[in-house]
């Protein structure tokens, strides 16, 4: 029985640690380049702030390959700025077009965890808590 309580309270333990990992993880300032086709890796779920610049006429597609969609697609001429929410961290292909030099610079504004993260977090962490209380109690 104590293994078991030890077991359960290492668990709730583990998942309070993570939480705060990841708390000083995602306080992290992000930032990437792009000019032409490239692949970054946004760390987790973001806010991202695009600004675009380029001579001429250019266009910047984000697409996601996870979920198989274009976040963002525009066609521009000089300066632009735009704000895009990122669902998920992961592999995200940015693509610039453009016959004269245009390029995308992107910086994290804000920062979250994706739901699907939290969900399995809270599961796991309140479900040994709650065992490792009854266990506690019935003693």
């Amino acid at each position: 029985m104590r293994f078991i309580r030890l077991i359960l309270f290492l668990v709730a333990a583990f998942t309070l640690v993570a939480l705060a990992v990841q708390h000083a993880e995602l306080s992290k300032p992000y930032s990437d380049f792009a000019v032409g086709t490239s692949c970054a890796v946004v760390p987790s779920a973001r806010v991202l702030v695009l600004n675009m610049n380029g001579q001429g006429n250019y266009s910047v597609t984000f697409y996601d390959p996870v979920e198989n969609r274009v976040v963002y697609s525009s066609t521009l001429s000089g300066y632009g700025r735009k704000v895009v929410k990122f669902n998920h961290s992961g592999p995200y292909c940015v693509v610039v077009s453009s016959e004269v030099p245009a390029s995308v610079a992107i910086s994290g504004r804000e920062s979250y965890p994706s739901s699907r993260a939290l969900s399995i977090e809270y599961l796991v962490g309140g479900t040994s808590a709650l065992l490792f209380a009854l266990l506690g109690v019935r003693r």
